[in-house]
C-alpha cells in the first residue's frame, strides 16, 4: 500500500482528498439531518472543492472561502428565481458573466470563477423550492457543507504539504530532464522534423518554466525546516541550470557541419544524455523519499574531455577555442548536478536566501480589486469572454426549455460552460474531448444501471468525483467521463430502479459544444488583440533583467533584483510563446504571422541566454577577469540594451558588422575578458534584432489590417 501510495501523483492524491472529504461530508450530515440536508452539503463541499488544489496549507482558507460564499450565493439566487423563467435567463447571464470576470485575476482564479457555474447547475438541478424558507434552507445546507470542507482541505493539505512539495521538485527535475534530452538531440541533429521548429523548443521551455513556478509555489512558502530548506536548494539548483542549458544553445552552429564538428556535437550531447539520466535517477529518489549516492563530478569531465579529443581535427584549428569554452560551459552544468545530488544527501544548512526573499518568487496571492479596473472595457479578453459566456449559457437555458427532453435544461449550460474557453484553442480541444469522455461514460453508467447495486452506484459517483478533480487539468476526457458519471448516477440513487438519461445526456453534450464552439466567433478574442501588450511586456522585462543584471560585482540587494527581473522576462517570454500557440488554430485572417513572431521568440530566447552566460561567467570566473576593461562594457551594454528595449520602435540602432561578434580566436580560458566582451556584444545585437523582427510583426499586422481583416465581432471560420 505504501508503494502504490508513492506512485500517486500530486493531482491523484488531491483527487483522493476531495471523494474523502465530500463522501464523509454527505454520510455525515445525511446521518444527522436526512438525506435532502446530506446531498446539499455534498453539493456545496463539491462545489468547494473546485479550487482545492495541490496547495501550501496557508494558502487553502483564501482560496476556498471565497468559493463557499459564492456557491451560497448562486444556490440561494437559485431558489429565490426559480419559479421565473424570464427571472431565471437574467440571473444565468448576470451569475456567468460576473464569475467569468473573475478572471481578471490570472489563471489562479479559474477554479473560483467556475464555482459559480457549478453551484448554478446543482441549484437548477435540485427540486424548486416551495418557498422563500426553503430556498434559505437549502442555501445554509450548502453552506454548511462548503464551510466543513475547507476545514477538510486545510487539514488534507497540511498532512500532505510535504509529499506535495517532494512530488513537485521531481516533476520539475523531470522537466529538467525533457529539456536535456530535446536539447542533446538537438545539438546531435538527430531531432525528428516535427520537433526541431524554433516553436518546439519554445514549447519545451515554457512546460519548464511551468513546472518550476509550480516547484516555487510549494517549496518557498513552506516553513522553515532542515527539509524545505534542502528542497529550497534544489529548486534554486534547478533554475540556475535552466539558464545553463539556455545557454548551451549559443554558439553550436558555429561547430560546423564536417567530420570533426559532429565528432563534437556528438560528444557533448551524450554528455547532456548522461546528465538526464544522472537527473532522472535523482528525481526519482526524491520522489520516493530516498537518498540518491551522489555522483563524480571529475569522472565525467575526464569522460567529456576524452570524447572531445577523438575529433578529427587539426592542432591549429580555430574552433578548438570554442570547444574549449563549450566544455567549459558544459561543466557548469556537471557541477550544478553533483551540487544538487550532495545537497539532496547532505546535512542541513542554512540556505542562501531567507525566507522572506523567496516570498517574492511565489504566484501572487489574494483577490485585489485593483485587478478589475484594466478589464472594464470591451478592448479586454477577460470582458469579452465573460460577456460572451453570458450571452452563451442564458441562450442554453433558453433553449433548453423548448426541446423535446426539458427535463434536465442545466444540463445543456453545463455542456456549455465547460466547452466555452476565453480562447478557440482551449474550447475545440473542450469540445471534442466532452463529447468522447461522455460517450465513455454513458457507457459505463450503461453497465452500472444493469447491476442494481446502490452501494456499488454510490461507490462510483464518489469515485467520480475525485477522478474528475484530479484530471480536469491534465486529461479533459477522463474528466469528461467521471462527470458523465456522476450527472447520471446521482438520479440512480435518488429514484432507486429508473433508468439513467442517457440520450438526453448525449444530447445536450453534443448541442452545448457545438453552440460553445459557435460562440466563440461571438466577440472574439484573438490573439493579435493582446499582441502588443504582450511584446511591450517582453520588451521592458528584458530591458529590467539587462539592467540588473549587467552590474560588475553585485550586492545581494542587486542579485535578488537579478532573480526577480529573470522571473519575469521567462513568465513575458512564455506569455507571448502560449499567444502564439493559440493563434495557430485561430481563422487564417486573423492568425499571429508565424515568421514574425518566432523571431520575436527566437531573439527573446537568444538574449535570455547570453545574459546568463555573462551572470554565469561573472559569478564563477571574475579572478579571471579584466575589472579594468568588463566593468565599462558592462555598463555600456546595459545602457544601450535598457535604453533600446524601452525605446522600441524609433529606438536608434547601430549597424554592426559580422566580425564584431566572432568568437577570440587567439584567445584562451585563462583569460575570459575577451569572451566576455564578445558575449555583451552579442547582447547589444540580439537586443536590436529583438526591435527590429518586434518592428516586422507590428507592421506585418497593421498591414493586414488595413487589407480589411476583421478585428472584432464575427470572424471567418477556419
Amino acid at each position: 500500500m505504501f508503494g502504490l501510495w508513492r506512485r500517486l501523483s500530486s493531482a491523484q492524491l488531491n483527487g483522493i482528498s476531495v471523494a474523502l472529504g465530500v463522501a464523509l461530508i454527505q454520510v455525515l450530515f445525511t446521518a444527522l439531518f436526512g438525506l435532502d440536508a446530506g446531498l446539499a452539503a455534498a453539493g456545496g463541499a463539491v462545489c468547494c472543492s473546485l479550487p482545492d488544489l495541490p496547495n501550501p496549507p496557508q494558502r487553502v482558507w483564501r482560496r476556498l472561502f471565497p468559493a463557499a460564499l459564492l456557491a451560497t450565493l448562486v444556490t440561494l439566487s437559485v431558489g429565490l428565481l426559480r419559479h421565473s423563467p424570464a427571472a431565471m435567463t437574467g440571473l444565468i447571464a448576470l451569475i456567468a458573466f460576473s464569475t467569468l470576470m473573475m478572471m481578471a485575476w490570472g489563471p489562479r482564479a479559474g477554479p473560483l470563477s467556475f464555482t459559480g457555474v457549478l453551484a448554478l447547475v446543482f441549484a437548477m438541478a435540485w427540486h424548486a423550492p416551495p418557498s422563500a424558507t426553503a430556498a434559505f434552507a437549502h442555501g445554509g445546507w450548502v453552506l454548511a457543507g462548503a464551510l466543513v470542507y475547507t476545514q477538510w482541505a486545510r487539514a488534507g493539505a497540511w498532512l500532505l504539504r510535504r509529499r506535495y512539495r517532494e512530488l513537485a521538485v521531481a516533476a520539475a527535475m523531470r522537466a529538467c530532464v525533457a529539456r536535456l534530452r530535446s536539447r542533446a538531440q538537438r545539438i546531435a541533429g538527430v531531432l525528428p522534423p516535427a520537433h526541431a521548429s524554433i516553436r518546439a523548443s519554445i514549447a519545451d521551455d515554457v512546460l519548464l518554466a511551468d513546472a518550476l513556478q509550480a516547484a516555487r509555489d510549494q517549496v518557498f512558502a513552506a516553513r522553515p525546516s532542515a527539509v524545505s530548506r534542502r528542497q529550497t536548494d534544489l529548486v534554486l539548483g534547478l533554475i540556475e541550470l535552466r539558464d545553463l542549458m539556455l545557454s548551451i544553445r549559443l554558439d553550436i552552429e558555429l561547430l560546423g557541419s564536417d567530420a570533426a564538428g559532429l565528432h563534437w556535437r556528438h560528444a557533448l550531447a551524450t554528455t547532456l544524455v548522461d546528465l538526464a539520466k544522472a537527473l532522472e535517477t535523482l528525481a526519482g529518489a526524491i520522489g520516493r523519499g530516498q537518498v540518491m549516492p551522489v555522483v563524480s563530478a571529475q569522472r565525467w569531465r575526464e569522460a567529456l574531455a576524452e570524447r572531445l579529443a577523438g575529433a578529427p581535427a587539426a592542432a591549429d584549428d580555430a574552433r578548438l577555442h570554442l570547444v574549449e569554452a563549450l566544455q567549459s560551459r558544459l561543466g557548469h552544468m556537471l557541477d550544478d548536478v553533483v551540487a544538487m545530488t550532495e545537497r539532496q544527501a547532505g546535512p542541513d544548512r542554512d540556505s542562501a536566501w531567507p525566507p522572506d526573499q523567496l516570498q517574492l518568487f511565489i504566484s501572487p496571492e489574494g483577490w485585489p480589486l485593483a485587478a478589475l479596473r484594466p478589464h472594464l472595457s470591451l478592448q479586454s479578453g477577460v470582458m469579452r469572454h465573460a460577456l460572451r459566456a453570458g450571452l452563451a449559457l442564458s441562450l442554453a437555458y433558453v433553449l433548453g426549455q423548448f426541446l423535446p427532453w426539458n427535463a434536465h435544461p442545466y444540463w445543456l449550460v453545463l455542456s456549455v460552460a465547460v466547452v466555452l474557453r476565453g480562447n478557440l484553442e482551449q474550447t475545440l480541444s473542450r469540445r471534442n474531448e466532452r463529447i468522447i469522455g461522455t460517450v465513455i461514460g454513458c457507457l459505463l453508467v450503461l453497465a452500472l444501471a444493469q447491476l442494481q447495486q446502490p452501494r456499488l452506484l454510490a461507490l462510483a459517483f464518489i469515485i467520480s468525483v475525485g477522478v474528475a478533480h484530479a484530471y480536469v487539468n491534465q486529461r479533459y476526457r477522463v474528466a469528461a467521463t467521471a462527470a458523465t458519471l456522476m450527472a447520471l448516477v446521482q438520479p440512480l440513487l435518488l429514484l432507486p430502479g429508473s433508468s439513467p438519461a442517457i440520450t438526453e445526456r448525449l444530447a445536450d453534450t453534443v448541442i452545448g459544444a457545438l453552440l460553445a464552439w459557435a460562440f466563440c466567433f461571438v466577440l472574439p478574442s484573438w490573439e493579435r488583440r493582446s499582441l502588443r501588450r504582450l511584446s511591450g511586456q517582453l520588451r521592458w522585462a528584458l530591458a529590467s533583467h539587462a539592467g540588473n543584471l549587467l552590474v560588475w560585482v553585485p550586492a545581494h540587494e542587486q542579485q535578488l533584483a537579478q532573480r526577480l527581473s529573470r522571473q519575469q522576462a521567462y513568465t513575458a517570454l512564455a506569455a507571448l510563446a502560449a499567444a502564439a500557440q493559440r493563434s495557430r488554430v485561430e481563422p487564417r485572417k486573423v492568425r499571429l504571422p508565424e515568421p514574425e513572431i518566432e523571431a520575436v521568440l527566437s531573439h527573446g530566447y537568444r538574449f535570455m541566454a547570453l545574459l546568463g552566460t555573462v551572470q554565469q561567467m561573472l559569478n564563477r570566473r571574475t579572478h579571471q577577469l579584466a575589472a579594468e576593461l568588463v566593468g565599462p562594457e558592462l555598463a555600456l551594454a546595459r545602457q544601450d540594451c535598457a535604453a533600446w528595449l524601452r525605446q522600441g520602435q524609433g529606438a536608434e540602432l547601430p549597424a554592426m558588422a559580422p566580425g564584431e561578434v566572432d568568437w577570440p580566436e587567439h584567445a584562451g580560458q585563462q583569460d575570459l575578458t575577451p569572451w566576455l566582451l564578445r558575449r555583451l556584444r552579442l547582447a547589444r545585437r540580439e537586443a536590436a534584432d529583438l526591435i527590429a523582427a518586434e518592428s516586422r510583426l507590428l507592421t506585418a499586422i497593421s498591414r493586414a489590417d488595413s487589407a480589411g481583416r476583421p478585428r472584432s465581432g464575427v470572424g471567418e471560420r477556419p
